[in-house]
């Protein structure tokens, strides 16, 4: 009997046991989808048989952000919503804007009758539109970088808008190539409607910045690419604080095919150095060797000597150096092609700092460079600090790859003879 009863005792806390683990569920995330129409709630304000006025409602889609590239993106929104020419649906019917005054829509009803009185309320609907935007322009102050950066935000917060779709920077650029425009600056209508037509593009848009005094000047031109017409134009003051190129950071891969010289403009140090830190008797030169390329095309070279000694408390190094400030948050390492004259290790070095400090920490990985091109790995994890220089400043010793200040690849006379010469290629660079 003892023997049933213990039976019975064990299941009993075996059930309860079971009924007290947790369920284990599958939570499946979707993603978000993009919708590709959207509308405005409006009021009718006039009706003269096919011809209907309403007043929209605009929502502000960046509401509590004072940020300059916000506000800049809410006013291209408010005022492409609707663009002359273009066919749309007031509420169920079929219609053709044929004015736009700020929010005031003039429509032609194209359907034989309608049903639309004053006062009443509606629905406008909106397509996704395609947005072309040119490269903004620094007309008048030395940091040109801070149209760039501006660009930037302001093209990110456009397409998380939802209102629009961009076209490619290249497509963009053939495109003005074929039509012998220049990449920035203002169109004139007529280029426009070509523009417009070639790539697609309902809305071209167009930026300059100017630096008087304590402020930074930003005009924006929105131009209909359907009319050439300029829609709207938008002014805004920051300060000079507040787009200082350091408080901005590329969070693209890096430009690293090296096919023409415009890879100068990507923060490469092409040029020629003598002495100083490549020692006495030494040099370096970099340079694009169009003739050089791991897959045929292009590459960065470095021709150079490492001196006989020093002249700086520095160790010798001849080094091929991207001096932009990147945002590397969304990688996990850098890939690329590299081979010298001679087999030899090189280094490669990532140069990071903390926020609000000046101060700056290497992070280092030998390489073996040989005759032949290798593409090399280098995972950001397997990078070792120079421990020396954080202790030094008494930096936080973490990789802070949301400020990483620059990258280099160099020849150091810590793994190369002193009066070594040759020459090193650097081809298809970029983040993985």
């Amino acid at each position: 009997m003892r023997w049933y009863f213990n039976v019975f005792m064990f299941s009993i806390i075996t059930s309860l046991l079971m009924n007290c683990v947790p369920t284990i569920q599958t939570k499946v995330t979707k993603q978000p989808e993009m919708k590709s129409v959207f509308y405005l709630p409006a009021e009718v304000i006039t009706v003269e048989e096919n011809r209907v006025t309403i007043r929209v409602e605009k929502p502000t889609l960046f509401e509590g952000d004072d940020k300059l590239a916000l506000q800049l993106a809410q006013g291209i929104i408010d005022n492409s919503y609707l663009l002359e020419g273009k066919e749309t649906n007031l509420n169920q019917s079929r219609a053709r804007v044929t004015n736009v005054i700020g929010n005031d829509i003039v429509l032609e009803i194209l359907e034989k009758s309608h049903s639309f009185k004053t006062s009443e309320r509606v629905r406008i609907f909106l397509e996704k539109k395609i947005i072309a935007i040119k490269d903004f322009e620094v007309i008048m102050g030395r940091n040109k970088a801070v149209a760039k950066y501006v660009q930037e935000d302001v093209t990110t917060a456009l397409v998380n808008s939802g209102q629009f779709n961009v076209v490619e920077r290249l497509k963009l650029k053939s495109i003005l190539e074929e039509l012998e425009l220049s990449q920035t600056g203002i169109m004139d209508s007529k280029s426009a409607k070509q523009a417009g037509k070639l790539l697609g593009a309902d809305v071209i848009l167009t930026g300059t910045l100017a630096a008087t005094g304590e402020e930074w000047n930003v005009n924006l031109r929105i131009v209909n690419a359907a009319t050439g017409l300029i829609v709207a134009a938008i002014n805004k003051v920051a300060s000079l604080h507040e787009l200082k190129a350091e408080s901005f950071r590329d969070i693209e891969s890096i430009d690293g095919k090296f096919e023409d010289n415009n890879s100068v403009l990507a923060g490469w140090n092409i040029g020629t150095k003598l002495e100083r830190k490549i020692g006495k008797g030494g040099f370096q030169k970099v340079y694009i060797d169009d003739k050089q390329g791991a897959k045929g095309t292009g590459s960065i070279a470095m021709e150079f000597k490492l001196g006989s000694e020093r002249l700086k408390k520095n160790n010798i190094q001849a080094k091929i150096r991207n001096r932009l400030k990147r945002d590397l948050c969304n990688y996990s390492g850098i890939k690329f092609y590299i081979k010298a004259t001679k087999d030899i290790t090189a280094r490669f070095h990532l140069t990071d700092s903390e926020k609000g400090s000046v101060n700056e920490e290497n992070w280092v990985r030998n390489i073996l460079v040989t005759k032949d091109w290798n593409e090399i790995y280098v995972p950001f994890n397997s990078l070792a600090l120079n421990r020396g220089k954080a202790q030094k400043h008494g930096t936080n010793q973490i990789l802070e790859l949301k400020y990483v200040e620059k990258i280099e690849w160099m020849a150091d006379e810590r793994n190369v003879e002193l009066g070594t010469e040759g020459i090193i290629w650097l081809d298809e660079v970029s983040f993985f």
